[in-house]
């Protein structure tokens, strides 16, 4: 696939991260007393509460996918050293992504994509496992550098995932 990238610059990258600020806020926590482990526990159950009509209040104006995605973004920034970056696909009339990419390009994640397909097509909710089947790294193949194959369309559950609540994952 013919993918080219372009750097966001500061006028993306801010909303990008007042936004995970906001996320923060929406889920009651503590960015500074979290792990990013942690973190994303909190954003995978939220959405899996939300996908049950039982997830925090959201109001009209807000935009899960894009502060839920900007949070779970900044996990994997922090976590992983990995960095926000635009991408074009130039097989699919030029369609512009941002999204999260490991230092070498071989992995990509698309937060906003996702959370949205999860909130709005009801998909299986596979943040938490993603994050830390990377943590991991003993399950992610060797991949060709500048690849940007996208990590969420290659995770599911064995056993579907049912929200619990974030003290429990931590066991």
């Amino acid at each position: 696939m013919k993918i080219s990238e372009e750097a966001i610059d500061s006028e993306t990258l801010d909303p990008i991260l007042g936004c995970a600020n906001d996320a923060a806020q929406m889920l009651g926590i503590d960015l500074e007393k979290l792990s990013p482990q942690e973190i994303v526990s909190h954003i995978d159950n939220c959405i899996l509460n939300i996908q049950k009509g039982q997830g925090p209040e959201i109001h009209e104006e807000d935009d899960p996918a894009l502060t839920l995605g900007s949070l779970w973004g900044q996990q994997l920034v922090k976590e992983l050293g990995w960095e926000w970056s635009s991408v074009t696909f130039h097989e699919h009339d030029d369609t512009k992504a941002v999204g999260v990419f490991s230092k070498d390009r071989s992995l990509a994640i698309y937060p906003f994509h996702f959370v949205y397909g999860c909130l709005e097509n009801n998909a299986t909710v596979t943040i938490l496992l993603s994050f830390n089947m990377l943590v991991d790294g003993k399950r992610i193949p060797n991949l060709p550098a500048g690849g940007f194959e996208n990590v969420m369309d290659n995770v599911s559950h064995i056993v579907p995932n049912e929200s619990v609540t974030p003290d429990e994952t931590a066991n």
